[in-house]
């Protein structure tokens, strides 16, 4: 029970990486408010998650609106907010030259503005408790350039390397307050991202992609669980890493290392 008597937001909780660290917070005894656009997936999750009472708070992380609800649902519900993991994010790929204004803004906006919106938004609660802990969820991708069948993911990897360097400047700022940012940056993880990316894909197609990311680009020769990373999420929000801030962990099978 690591974090018991605790309250933990976690955006783009409904699937993926989101759903497994809300899944794993609640069996350590977290008090939960979750948030996803799909309202569907929190009812979802919400059905399944341990102990409780939990909330849960459907909306766009990118709109001032909806970071301010999430914050104030905690408060409000729980008098307290000891956890933020910003996790909602979308894959992108597309080169350059065929993005547009718009594409840059949506992307940006969901995987970095998010991330800042959330953040700005716990952090009076958490200054006035003087103790908190902050994970923005970065990505290998935060460290090197990366191709998608032929096709760059640059605008992917910007958000993700804005999510470390955003994890690591909080950090600088409120070590003295007491308060912890670290980022998690994951490997090739089997979540729904390529399905939703592609949903073209035959299955045969997708598992042919998951079984080369594993076999070709990860040194243990496979490709990551969300519980593995939620695993990490978890080491950084609870005591047994009360004097790590300001580090990027990496959790991708040796990938950046390779």
């Amino acid at each position: 029970m690591r974090l018991e008597g605790k309250v933990a937001i976690v955006t783009g909780a409904g699937s993926g990486l989101g759903e497994a660290t809300a899944l794993r917070f609640a069996e350590e005894g977290a008090r939960l408010v979750v948030n996803d656009v799909r309202g569907d997936y929190l009812e979802a999750l919400l059905s399944r998650v341990a102990g409780g009472p939990h909330e849960a708070a459907a909306g766009d992380v990118s709109q001032e609106e909806t970071a301010a609800r999430l914050a104030a649902t905690a408060l409000e519900r729980f008098g307290r907010i000891d956890v933020l993991v910003n996790n909602a994010g979308i894959m992108w790929v597309q080169d350059l030259t065929d993005t547009t204004v718009h594409d840059w803004d949506h992307v940006v906006g969901v995987n970095l503005k998010s991330m800042f919106l959330c953040s700005k938004h716990v952090l009076p609660a958490m200054l006035e408790q003087r103790s908190g802990s902050i994970v923005n969820l970065a990505s290998i991708s935060s460290f090197i350039g990366q191709e998608f069948g032929g096709v760059s993911t640059y605008l992917y990897n910007v958000t993700k390397a804005g999510a470390l360097q955003l994890a690591r400047s909080l950090a600088s700022r409120y070590a003295g307050d007491g308060i912890r940012v670290n980022a998690v940056a994951p490997g090739a993880t089997r979540t729904q991202q390529i399905r939703h990316h592609m949903p073209q894909l035959s299955g045969d197609e997708e598992e042919q992609i998951w079984d080369f990311a594993g076999t070709n680009l990860t040194p243990l020769g496979r490709v990551g669980r969300p519980q593995e990373i939620a695993e990490a999420i978890l080491f950084l929000t609870s005591r047994e890493s009360s004097f790590v801030t300001g580090a990027a962990l990496a959790v991708d099978g040796g990938r950046t290392f390779h």
